[in-house]
Order: C-alpha cells, then structure tokens, then sequence
C-alpha cells in the first residue's frame, strides 16, 4: 500500500515493511506513545520533485521497457536513463541551463505489487517508523510545510 506525496520541492513514499525485511530494521522510530494499530512504516524522502506513480502491476512487469535489461527486484538505480535524458532535453531552452545539473540526479525506480514508482532525485533518505499510516502521512504534511 504505498502512498506517494509532493510537494514541488521533495517527493515522499510511505509503504508498510515487508515481513521478511523486519528483521534487518535496526533504528525504529515512533511518532506517539500510541502502540494501537500500529506497524512498521518505511517513510522515504527523496531530494526530487518529478515523480511517476502507478504505471503496473506486477502481473504486466515483463511488459515494461526496462524489464529486459533487468528491472526484477523491486528497488532500482536506472543508469543512461531515458527520462532525465527527456527532461534535460525539455529545459535545454532555459537561459540558465546547465548539463552538470542533471549529473547530480538518478532515476529511482521501485515496484511494489499493486504500482511502481519512478522518481528522478539527487538522494534520498530512509526512515522506519512503528505507527500509523495516518500519523506518518500527517508526518509528511508537516515536512511538505515545514510546521
């Protein structure tokens, strides 16, 4: 169930933490002292504001562009990627374009069952919570406002 936030500025991703990665999770942290219907909620906060979400489901994985050159697991750095080479190709005409810009940014692809996201970024950052999804989404809002 991943949920995807922007704000322009940052592209947030919240999905609950597979059963099988709990173990590997060292740093939980928690937003409440409220240990009602909570779970583990991975919170990732990418320096990036161009996102794709959606797009397939795992039963049509194989029909994507990528998939021959290897886009299985579900997380992935794509290297001579297309779309930032779209992207960079879009803002050429700006005044104050500059190529090295571009060299700073990846493109993040993750798949999930129900949805993939792609997300063009410079970072990103990771943080498991033991909570809700409506405190980590109220979390989110907090940063996409700075309150």
């Amino acid at each position: 169930m991943p949920q995807v936030f922007s704000n322009g500025q940052k592209v947030y991703l919240i999905y609950y933490v597979a059963d099988w990665d709990k173990d590997s999770i060292f740093n939980i942290k928690s937003l409440s002292d409220s240990p009602v219907d909570t779970q583990l909620i991975a919170l990732v906060e990418f320096d990036g504001y161009t996102f794709r979400f959606g797009i397939a489901n795992d039963e049509v994985f194989a029909g994507l562009p990528l998939y021959k050159e290897g886009l299985t697991d579900w997380a992935h750095i794509i290297e001579n990627s297309i779309w930032i080479e779209e992207i960079k190709q879009i803002h050429k005409i700006h005044p104050y374009f500059s190529p090295l810009h571009w060299t700073k940014r990846n493109h993040y692809v993750l798949l999930f069952k129900d949805e993939i996201l792609e997300v063009i970024a410079s970072g990103y950052t990771i943080e498991v919570y033991n909570s809700s999804y409506k405190e980590i989404g109220l979390e989110v809002l907090n940063r996409m406002n700075h309150l």
